[in-house]
Order: structure tokens, then sequence, then C-alpha cells
């Protein structure tokens, strides 16, 4: 199969061209695309880029399989609220400067954003900097407006304004950082920096960040601290680590030919819009025990480690990556737990992706698995996830792609690359 980094570019300016008409006119354009052949979603793209619009992605659509997502989908993208013929402006305050914005979006002028449509599931990112050397207040103020028409026709202006502290000492920057915020901004920007060069650089970007931030860090650490061969990072972004390295695996960087253009493509347009919640399911999935049940039927138990150690193959697991929930069938599970929750004596022979669960009140394990399923399902107002079965050895590359902490052929495990990253370091402090 061939695949090349150009497939990663517009081919044409046409369809940017038309996204610049369609903001004039107020006019978003959302994405729906079912070709289970190469259809160049990068160059389609740039229509939703510019437009404030999404990327909806169902590859080698089957009604059986994606029917009930799409259905799902579409409602929400058309009942959800929504805000008509928006800009938006973010300001700061003196000695501060908005220094980028990421996101979908068409820049009218240095900072206005145009926007023709604006729903509940559009983020965007900001980066700030500094115009002077030193801040003169002990706070900054940060304000967006974002002026728009409601769905009933009355012209509105939200405004959000946040004051944070100034601080001369970094240790306390460091200590007050959100990860999940850090992650998703460290995503964005080398995602674009994937867009105008390659994966790799994107990747390699997005690792010297991490490692440059935990050096930093520990430049800052009193000398006691810095004598020994430890680990340091701030009780905030002690995940950092592990969220860079599942970032590095996910989909977004995954070379060729694991992943496919077009998929590279609806996930670096998806990323773009997301909040940092939604960013974090990709880049850190939650794997749960659901055979064994864990605790109580139906709830949702503790998630365990990323990692295939401790996995049986008599037990059951669910993986929510956030746009979709895998269950993952270990090749010894019970026949009672296959019985019970698809009414099968035995999977031999049966095709996965047309098994579907057993209503909740018809077995005990059945109840569970529709329990967890529904409970993840009612945290997500942004996506249906829907619900895959694979069976263990049978084309379940896509679970251990998720077993993030795992060495794979081309990437480190999460203990190796902690080590690779602490190597770093102490060649930089020497």
């Amino acid at each position: 199969r061939f695949w090349s980094p150009s497939l990663l570019q517009p081919d044409v300016d046409f369809y940017k061209a038309m996204a610049v008409d369609c903001t004039k006119q107020q006019v978003s354009v959302d994405l729906w695309n079912f070709s289970g052949a190469y259809a160049d979603l990068a160059t389609l793209g740039q229509l939703v880029k510019h437009t404030t619009g999404h990327v909806h992605w169902y590859p080698g659509f089957s009604d059986a399989v994606m029917g009930e997502k799409f259905s799902r989908d579409l409602q929400w993208s058309l009942t959800r609220e929504q805000g008509w013929e928006a800009v938006m402006r973010v300001r700061a305050s003196r000695g501060m400067r908005i220094s980028a914005f990421h996101g979908h979006f068409f820049i009218r002028g240095t900072d206005l954003l145009a926007l023709p449509n604006i729903d509940e599931d559009t983020s965007f990112a900001v980066e700030i900097g500094h115009e002077e050397s030193e801040a003169t207040s002990p706070a900054c103020c940060l304000q967006a407006a974002l002026l728009y028409t409601t769905s009933g026709g009355e012209r509105r202006i939200r405004v959000h304004t946040m004051q944070v502290p100034i601080t001369n000492a970094l240790t306390t920057l460091f200590e007050a950082a959100d990860v999940d915020a850090c992650a998703n901004l460290m995503a964005r920007i080398a995602a674009e920096q994937a867009l105008n060069s390659r994966l790799l650089d994107g990747a390699e970007k997005l690792q010297h960040s991490c490692m440059e931030l935990m050096r930093a860090y520990r430049s800052l650490c009193p000398p006691q601290a810095k004598g020994t061969n430890q680990m340091l990072l701030p009780e905030s972004l002690k995940l950092l680590p592990l969220y860079v390295l599942g970032l590095m695996k996910s989909a977004v960087f995954t070379p060729a030919p694991e992943v496919r253009a077009d998929e590279h493509s609806a996930v670096l347009f998806a990323l773009a819009n997301m909040s940092a919640s939604m960013s974090t399911a990709l880049i850190h999935p939650r794997l749960f025990q659901v055979f064994p049940p864990a605790g109580a039927i139906g709830a949702l138990p503790c998630p365990l480690p990323l990692t295939a150690q401790g996995l049986l193959s008599t037990g059951a697991y669910l993986v929510d990556c956030g746009s979709e929930l895998t269950l993952w069938i270990g090749r010894g599970v019970p026949t009672d737990f296959v019985q019970q929750v698809f009414g099968w004596p035995t999977l031999d022979g049966v095709d996965p992706t047309q098994l579907r669960c057993l209503p909740a009140d018809s077995s005990p394990l059945a109840g569970h698995v529709v329990g967890m399923v529904e409970a993840l399902r009612a945290d997500r107002t942004w996506c249906w996830p829907r619900l895959k079965v694979l069976k263990q050895g049978e084309g379940d590359a896509g679970f251990q792609q998720v077993l993030i902490e795992d060495q794979t052929k081309q990437m480190m495990s999460y203990p190796e690359f902690l080590a690779h990253c602490h190597r770093y370091i102490l060649s930089k402090v020497s």
C-alpha cells in the first residue's frame, strides 16, 4: 500500500478558497465520509478547517456495524446548542500578548476569529507570550469575547474573564500546571509540526518538549534533590511523560502502513477541535476489567495500567478511548460468560463484528457488561462511542496498540521511555 508524507498535505488550494467564500457567507461545513477507499481527507478537510466544522469518518461504512453510531452522531450534530455568525477575540493584560491560535477558524487581521458556526463541542487553544521582561502587576487578566446569534435569532455577546496570579517562582508555575491542558496544547503544536513537515518531526518535537520541561524543573530543584539519581517532576505533571508516550503511539503519529493516510488526517482534524478532557481520552485510554467482575455489578471499577502484564486469557476487558469502546475477550474465557452476554455457546467461528450484547435484564453478566458500557456512554456529550468486540489473537492489533506502557516494534515501553528521558536530562545537567 503506497503511502507518502505528502498525503497529509492539501493537494490543491480549491477547497481553502471555497472555505474563505463560505466564511464570508457565514456558512460552516461538516464533512461526513463513508468511503472504504482513499478519499484525500487532507484536501477535503480544508473546507472544514477554515469554516469551524467537524470531520466525521466512518471507513468502509456498514449499517450493521456503524449505523447506530452514525444515526446518533447526526442527531447530536443537528440538535446540540449552536451559535451562528460568530466572531471571537481573546485579549490579555498589558505586558502579555496572544502569540498563536490553534483550532478550526478563519482569522481576520491578527486576532479576530471568524466562526460561521460555533457549537458546544468546539474548542480553541491559545498561546500567550510576554511582551515585557518583567510584569509590574501581581496578576494578569485574560478575556475571551464571543459575539454570536442564537438559534432564536437573538444577537448576544458572551464574555469569559479570568484573573491569574503572576509569580517569579518557576516552581510555583510548575506546581499549578494542568497536565491535561499541557498535553492538549503540546499535541496541537506537534500535530501542526507534523503537517508542515513529517510525522517523525512532530513526534520528535513532542518528545523534546517533554524532556526539556523535565530538565527545566530539575534545574530548579534544591541541590540535595538534584544530587539524587531519581526522576524529578512536580506532582501536577507526574503523568505528562505517559501522556506524551501515549500520543506518540496513537494514530496521530503512528507511521504507515499501520495507519492509513485518511485515518491520520481524520485524527489530526479531530485533535484540532478537542477539549483537554477529549484529548486525554485519546492519548491515555482507560482499561477496565469486565470479567471476572472487579466490583459491583454494572459499576465501573478502577482503571488498570495500560499493559498486557496482568491481563488474563480467561478474562474480558473494556477499553475506553473516547470515540470508541472495545470489549476484548480472552481466548480462554468461560463459555458461561459468552452464553450470558452474547447468547452464543461458543465464539469459535463467529465473526466478532456481528456480536451484540443481550439486553441487561437477560442475565447478571449481560447486565454487568451493558451497565459498564452505558456508564461510559453517559459520560460523553461530544461523541457516542460504539462498542466493538475483539477476540484475542484475531485482528486485535488495535487493542494491543492501546497498551501504551508496553514495548512495540517502533516504540519503547513506558519504563524505557522514562529511562531515556532521564539519561537526556542528566547529560544536559552534567
